[in-house]
This record gives structure tokens, sequence and C-alpha cells, in this order.
């Protein structure tokens, strides 16, 4: 199997394969955030497997603790948002592939995003990610991790 990882201009290609849920937060935002975001994505055999979010700004339906940090975007950081795998490529280093692939693109450039899952507090960390900051709140609980 091949694998592209490639900037798309054509994001409904990277929505479609998102979980109903985000792609109702995404989609109808896109205009105001196409001019300052990017989408990455990685293709086998001209599918959309994966991909993500690269956000310069406050991305959508931003929770409480996602605003506290905002002050990162001043201090250079992008935020990472939407990263998904489809099931079926799942536990075959996709996400770290994309992940490493987005490093190597923009080398020194430091990044920052929010997780709702505890389990995926160690995948981040493996691929270079550190906690800065953890909350329960209404919401839930939630982990800052950035990568500098």
């Amino acid at each position: 199997m091949k694998f592209l990882f490639k900037r798309t201009q054509k994001p409904n290609r990277f929505f479609k394969i998102l979980p109903q849920d985000w792609q109702d937060i995404i989609g109808p935002q896109w205009n105001n955030y196409r001019d300052s975001s990017s989408i990455y994505i990685i293709e086998c055999n001209g599918q959309v497997i994966a991909g993500g979010i690269i956000f310069s700004k406050t991305p959508p339906n931003a929770t409480p603790l996602e605003i506290t940090y905002n002050h990162l975007f001043d201090k250079g950081y992008l935020y990472l948002g939407f990263i998904f795998v489809i099931p079926k490529y799942r536990g075959k280093q996709i996400a770290s592939g994309w992940l490493g692939a987005l490093k190597n693109k923009y080398k020194n450039q430091p990044f920052w995003l929010t997780i709702e899952d505890f389990g995926l507090k160690s995948f981040y960390k493996k691929n270079g990610f550190k906690l800065i900051n953890e909350d329960s709140n209404f919401i839930g609980e939630e982990w800052v991790m950035v990568s500098e």
C-alpha cells in the first residue's frame, strides 16, 4: 500500500470521512476558516483515509479550555484539530505518520491541541507532545498538549 501525505484544496474530500458530529461543526463554518487554516490528508489508492486541520486561530466550537490557551497563537503555535483516521486503517501508524509528515513539513513549528479522550494522551506523548494542563469541567475532562 502506498500512502500519500498532502495538503488538499478540496475540504469536502476530508470532511466526508469525519464522524457526523464533526462534519456538523466544521462544514458549515469552513468559509470562516479556509483562509487561516490548512487541511492535510493521507490518501491510499486515491481514497482519503486520514487527515487533520492546522488552525492559526481559535477552532470552531472551541471549549473554554481551548479559549484559555488562545495565547499560544500569539507565541507562534498552530492548533491541530479534527485529526481523524478511518477505522479500517487504525492501528497501522497512519496518525503517527500524519504527525511526522506534518512536523517534517513545518520544521521547528510549535503545535498545540486538546484531547477529550484519556486514551489519546499516551499516543500524543509517544509522538512528541507534552501535557501542559488538564481540566475537568461541565463538559468533561480535557487535556492541553504541545509539541515544540
